[in-house]
């Protein structure tokens, strides 16, 4: 095992600089992961740990927490391509190193540990990069996110988690190794003679274009499918969560089948007017990208993964936010205009949760409002509750406890009736507990219209029929007020307003502002400016997330240094028979730089289809279903979402192919060093 670990080492020295680079990618992946628990848990630290502060923030934290792991996750899984790219470039390299290992009596099992133990390493490395550098990402990003929000403007101090870092570190040295298993498993299969003989090409493969092809058709049928008949029009959950499952794995599934054709067909049709442009710089550029091609595709992947998530969280979240969550509260505040009363200072963002230990409004307060509001105004006490069988989204979304009475007299901000009416959903209030839920909720809990669902209070089981299935407010399950002794509350968190038409208007909202004056600590708000304030922060989460996936570009960026490191290696002759032949040091650089512009221009491009696509396909699909919004207009809204994330993926279509060029070029640069005979004489890079 001693000399197995000093061939490793001995490698890893050799090639130190792409080894590290490889490193770095997984450190970049788990340094996200260590932030993503600090952003999330900083939210909520200093916040009381009443009932009333848990149903308001608890989700808050979980979503966050569960949206940027993914992100961190989804770098990771980048940074495996990376690793996997690195060590099948670089097994293939020693291949006459590994036969002659074989040769002399190195066993298949050896030379698979030496190889995996080279990996352990890398991912030893970036791994202890990535837990070093985690808690500065995270504080930077919390700093950068306080100086920019108007809402997320006070983060509590936190420390790290020791089961985060246990998860990071797994993460970290698990991806490394598995990336690394396959090309590993391959140099120890290698028999001895053939692995001293110089490796073949592998020649053009047919089938690729016929792959390429098959998969055109399909999903040229899926899209004139989708245009004509979009399902999100008639399908409910859970069947639009499975053909939302299905049609997203067939479009990426084909499209990854496709990379490789896409990648020597970009360099068929570029090579003409690439040779007309910059002569033989370009021409060669785009031959080079259909030499090794499965490398390329390999390494234009992390930069495909990274953009594509950039639009497709940017979409994601602009479509849950602006058109499910908000879409009936703009209108109907237009409509039915309501102000709010609050246990704390709303326009603050989170430094108005800062020393505020009771969330619930005093029993004085109330029955001033109730008094004023006496034929000139309806009044809502809204109470939130932390029910894991009507969470919307994980265990801990809130629910509302409402009047159904007074809910009515609000118009449509907090619920509209897909399948039910108020008449029956009254009588059934009226009675016994009642629900209005979202078909989403309804179908977790397999029930329907009248259906009844157990749920676990503090004082033990109840039972409550469903009254209503149709759009909430923000997607939160709303337990008539027979809840509220179940769940011991018997003070709100807010009152809500709504004064009627008339004259009278201005007066009453007169006499609940004096109300709210007279009571310390109590903010008298403009609804509007409330949802205002929740799209604002929604923009905030969307810019944060968007932004630590620009990670992954960065991550891509590394692994173009990779295969450049060896691409140049490869190539060492060709570029000293190019010098030799008359070519300058500047075309030589160029012919690279203009592979790295390539790179990024088809990686940046190709994830921006992904990314749109699986946009519009969820919209499509699932339509409004997920709320219950009948004569949903998909393709409308479909449209509306797309284009602010192309926004962002046209900035990261700028951006990349420059970063790319940029690491493409400094390991040629190295390379071409010196004169023509010391360039073809020389064996290894300088990097």
């Amino acid at each position: 095992m001693r000399s197995i670990t000093h061939l490793a080492l001995r490698e890893l020295r050799r090639s130190w600089v792409r080894n590290l680079f490889a490193a770095l990618a997984v450190g970049v992946g788990i340094a996200t992961i260590i932030a993503s628990d600090l952003i999330s848990r900083g939210i909520t630290e200093e916040i009381t740990d009443s009932a009333e502060g848990k149903a308001i923030t608890a989700f808050m934290s979980e979503q966050l927490d569960v949206g940027l792991t993914a992100v961190a996750l989804v770098i990771t899984v980048g940074a495996g391509f990376l690793i996997f790219n690195a060590f099948a470039m670089s097994t293939t390299q020693r291949r006459e190193d590994f036969g002659r290992m074989r040769a002399v009596g190195m066993t298949r099992r050896q030379l698979l540990l030496m190889v995996l133990v080279e990996a352990i390493l890398t991912g030893m490395v970036g791994t202890a990069f990535g837990l070093l550098t985690g808690v500065g990402l995270g504080r930077g990003l919390m700093f950068l996110v306080m100086t920019t929000s108007d809402v997320f403007n006070r983060f509590g101090e936190v420390s790290l988690s020791s089961n985060r870092l246990l998860f990071g570190a797994a993460v970290g040295l698990a991806t490394t190794i598995i990336a690394a298993l396959l090309p590993a498993i391959r140099a120890s299969r290698t028999p001895p003679v053939a692995a001293m003989k110089a490796a073949s090409s592998s020649g053009r493969n047919p089938n690729r274009h016929r792959i390429a092809g098959g998969c055109a058709l399909l999903i040229t049928a899926m899209w004139i499918i989708l245009i004509v008949d979009p399902p999100g029009s008639w399908i409910l959950p859970p069947w639009s969560s499975y053909l939302t499952i299905a049609l997203m794995s067939l479009w990426l599934l084909c499209l990854g089948l496709s990379l490789p054709a896409i990648v020597g067909l970009s360099g068929a049709w570029l090579r003409r007017p690439l040779t007309a442009l910059l002569h033989l710089p370009g021409r060669l550029a785009a031959d080079n990208l259909r030499r090794a091609r499965a490398r390329v595709t390999f390494t234009l992947l992390t930069l495909i993964i990274g953009v594509a998530m950039i639009i497709g969280v940017t979409g994601f979240l602009g479509y849950w936010f602006e058109e499910l969550f908000f879409r009936t509260s703009e209108r109907s505040l237009k409509e039915n205009p309501g102000m709010g009363f609050f246990p704390l200072e709303i326009d603050a963002g989170l430094q108005g949760y800062e020393d505020v230990f009771d969330f619930t409004l005093p029993d004085a307060l109330i029955a001033d409002v109730e008094a004023a509001a006496e034929g000139q105004a309806a009044v809502l006490q809204t109470y939130f509750v932390l029910a894991p069988e009507l969470s919307f989204m994980g265990e801990s979304y809130f629910s509302f406890i409402l009047d159904p009475q007074r809910m009515q007299q609000a118009g449509e901000l907090f619920f509209t009736f897909t399948y039910g009416d108020w008449s029956r959903a009254l009588e059934i209030t009226d009675k016994d507990c009642g629900l209005f839920l979202t078909p989403t909720v309804a179908q977790k809990n397999d029930a329907w219209l009248y259906d009844t669902i157990t749920i676990q209070t503090p004082l033990g089981s109840l039972d409550c029929t469903i009254a209503g299935i149709g759009p909430t407010f923000v997607g939160a399950s709303i337990i008539s007020d027979a809840g509220l002794s179940a769940f011991n509350l018997y003070a709100p968190v807010t009152l809500s307003v709504f004064p009627h038409e008339g004259e009278g208007r201005d007066k009453v909202l007169a006499e609940f502002a004096a109300i709210a004056d007279r009571y310390p600590g109590i903010w008298f708000t403009d609804l509007a400016q409330v949802s205002k304030m929740q799209l604002e922060a929604m923009e905030t989460v969307r810019s944060m997330m968007s932004g630590m996936l620009f990670l992954a570009i960065l991550s891509a960026t590394l692994g173009v240094i990779n295969t450049a490191l060896i691409s140049v290696s490869e190539r060492r002759r060709e570029y000293g028979v190019l010098r030799a032949a008359g070519a300058t040091r500047r075309q030589v650089n160029a012919i690279v730089i203009v592979e790295g512009l390539l790179f990024g221009l088809i990686g940046a491009g190709v994830g921006i289809l992904v990314g749109a696509g699986v946009v519009v396909i969820y919209i499509v699909v699932s339509g409004g279903s997920a709320f219950g919004y009948p004569d949903f207009p998909v393709w409308e809204v479909a449209l509306a979402t797309i284009q602010p994330a192309l926004t962002r993926g046209i900035l990261a279509l700028a951006v990349s192919p420059l970063l790319i060029a940029l690491a493409a070029w400094l390991p040629a640069r190295a390379a071409l060093r010196g004169s023509v005979i010391e360039i073809l004489g020389r064996r290894e890079t300088p990097l």
